[in-house]
This record gives structure tokens, sequence and C-alpha cells, in this order.
């Protein structure tokens, strides 16, 4: 379920957009089950070069103009550690940040560790007006030759942020704390549930309709990992892909986001074993590669 800091997210997308199932199942030209999902939810967007976007002024307007019409909620930046690194690079990405709130956007920093902590800390001491919305970690702890010790890693990086968050004094909401996850298993999701505010759960897929039942090489079905987390209580954001190795482009361009998102709501409806659970939003990777979404 949206937590409250959720559901003020997206206020402004519920104000500015309804999308029927029906409809958008019919421009995804697939038999898709029908469910009456009629209200927008939250949809994020991966920036893959911060500096490179805020020193382009088209890129720039382009995405401040889809968060002012609530079709994009939430900003995730990539690159932002040069620009942490010295006094100008602060102001400027402070004064962007700044920006994409007074806009209406929430900004989730990513973090490799405990060095971009430390910088934030002096950001904002810096910078007392500006706050971060979340951070989201993107450890890949199930590719590594010690999972084990990967996972411990992970969940103390993830108790630092939590820590480094709550001495941040500013003006916004408590900075909440999130994951990027591939392919955990039942166990390793116990453990990481209590630690989470919200989880980007990867969906390397080419269509939407292959979402929601995909099952991984090795991670097992998709449709498990997701119902971990939510009825853990932690808000689930699937990641759908513009660019990687695996993408749903074409499918972006000619259907647009909406027919994804109605499609796997559709499909999350129609589960018998888990459509009573919810989804919290939708991101994308990224928004240098994305249709305009719709």
């Amino acid at each position: 379920m949206l937590t409250a800091h959720g559901w003020r997210r997206c206020r402004l997308t519920r104000l500015l957009a309804i999308v029927t199932t029906a409809v958008a199942c019919l421009s995804c030209g697939v038999n898709a089950p029908q469910t009456p999902t009629t209200e927008a939810l939250p949809r994020g967007m991966y920036v893959r070069d911060v500096a490179a976007l805020i020193a382009q002024p088209a890129a720039r307007e382009r995405l401040a103009e889809l968060v002012t019409a609530g079709l994009v909620t939430e900003v995730i930046p990539y690159g932002a550690g040069p620009m942490l690194a010295t006094a100008e690079g602060r102001t400027t990405l402070s004064g962007w940040i700044d920006e994409l709130h007074r806009r209406g956007a929430d900004v989730n920093l990513p973090i490799a560790g405990e060095d971009r902590l430390v910088a934030l800390d002096q950001l904002l001491r810096e910078h007392p007006v500006v706050w971060i919305d979340g951070l989201v970690t993107e450890d890949e702890y199930w590719n590594r030759g010690d999972r084990a010790a990967g996972l411990d890693q992970l969940l103390a990086l993830l108790a630092s942020m939590r820590s480094h968050a709550a001495g941040w004094n500013h003006p916004g909401p408590a900075t909440r704390i999130g994951a990027y996850l591939g392919y955990p298993t039942a166990a390793e999701a116990a453990r990481l549930a209590p630690a989470l505010d919200f989880v980007y759960l990867d969906y390397s897929v080419g269509s939407p309709e292959r979402a929601w039942r995909h099952v991984h090489g090795s991670g097992g079905p998709l449709r498990d990992r997701f119902a971990w987390f939510a009825s853990a209580g932690v808000e689930a954001w699937p990641i759908f892909y513009a660019a990687g190795e695996v993408d749903m482009a074409p499918s972006l361009r000619a259907n647009g986001t909406s027919a994804a998102e109605a499609r796997f709501r559709a499909d999350l409806a129609a589960d018998p074993e888990y459509s009573q659970l919810s989804v919290t939003g939708f991101v994308y990777f990224t928004i240098e590669a994305m249709p305009d979404p719709d």
C-alpha cells in the first residue's frame, strides 16, 4: 500500500491523469486481463548523466516540463559524484534539486558507498534549504562470488544511509531509504525488507506483457520477488528499461508508458495469489532514452 508520503507524491498525477486498463490494453495490442486501474501512479526517471543534463538547456527543460505536467514525479540522477566533490558542483546540483522540488518532483540519489553519504552531509550543510527525498543503493550483491558477504555489506550500507539521513536537518520530509534489487532469495528478502522503505525491482524484459510472469533463470518467478517486498509493507517499484541489454523501448515508443503500466497492474490484479498487493509506482531507465511519457 502507498504510505502517506507516497500519496503526497502522487496527488498531482491523480489530478492530471486518468488511465483505464481497457483503453491501455487496446492500445498495446495484447489480450490482457481487464481491471479498473483508473488512477495514475507515481513515475520515476533515471538520469544517466546529471551534469550533462543540467548543462544542456533543452534536456533540462524537457525534464522540468514533464515534472510540471505530473508525468514524472521522481528523479534518480546518476553521475552526481563529481559534482559533489567541489563547492561549485554542490551549488549547481543543489540549485537543480531545488528547481525540481519547486516543480513538484522528489529526488532520490543513488548511493555507491560511505563517501557519497559524507559528500551529501557537506552539501546539506552548505545549502540548508535543500533536501534529499530518498537514497537508493545499487549494490548487486547477488552477482558476487561471496553472496552472503555481499548481502551483509549491503545491509551495513543501508544502515549507514539511514543513520546519515536521520542526522540531516532540512525543511523537507524524512529521507527515505531504498535499494535497487535484481534477484534476492526469499530468505534474503526477509532480511532486507525491514531495512527498506522502497525497492526498485529489475524487469529486464522486452515487452510489458512479459513483466509480471517473467521467470528469471536464477532468480525464479519475479511475481514472487514482488510479493516478498510488497507483502512486507515495502513500496515496490518495477523498473522498465528504455535502454540496456534487454529493453522494451520499441513497445514504449509504439504504445506509451501508460499502456505498459496498465498491463502490469492488470496482470497483478488478475493473479489469484497476489491480487491483494499494490504496486507503488514505476521507474524508467533512462530519461535520455525515453519517449515522452503519456
